[in-house]
C-alpha cells in the first residue's frame, strides 16, 4: 500500500535553495530541493514546484524498492570442486 502525504512544507536556504519536505501519513519524511536563482515570487513559486516534484520523485522511488533484496546467496567459501576448477 502506497503512503499518502500527510503534510507539505516549504525552507529557503540562502538566496537560492528552497527545500521540500514531505510527511508521509506513516511519518517518513522525504525531501526534495532545488537550487536556482530567485528574484521575485514567480521565482519562488517555480522552485516550490521543482522541490515538490523531487521529493514526490523521491518518494515514488523509495516505494518501488523492495524491502528484501534477495540477488543470489554468495559463497562464503569455495568447495574443493571449485578449487579444482580454479586451478585448471
Amino acid at each position: 500500500m502506497k503512503n499518502e502525504i500527510a503534510k507539505t512544507e516549504y525552507f529557503r536556504l540562502g538566496k537560492m535553495t528552497v527545500l521540500c519536505l514531505l510527511t508521509l501519513d506513516n511519518g517518513y519524511e522525504v525531501i526534495g530541493s532545488v537550487t536556482k536563482l530567485i528574484t521575485n515570487e514567480a521565482d519562488e513559486k517555480e522552485a516550490r514546484g521543482i522541490a515538490y516534484q523531487k521529493a514526490v520523485y523521491k518518494k515514488m522511488e523509495s516505494e518501488s524498492i523492495p524491502l528484501i533484496r534477495t540477488v543470489g546467496t554468495i559463497p562464503t567459501s569455495y568447495s574443493n570442486a571449485m578449487l579444482n576448477f580454479l586451478t585448471i
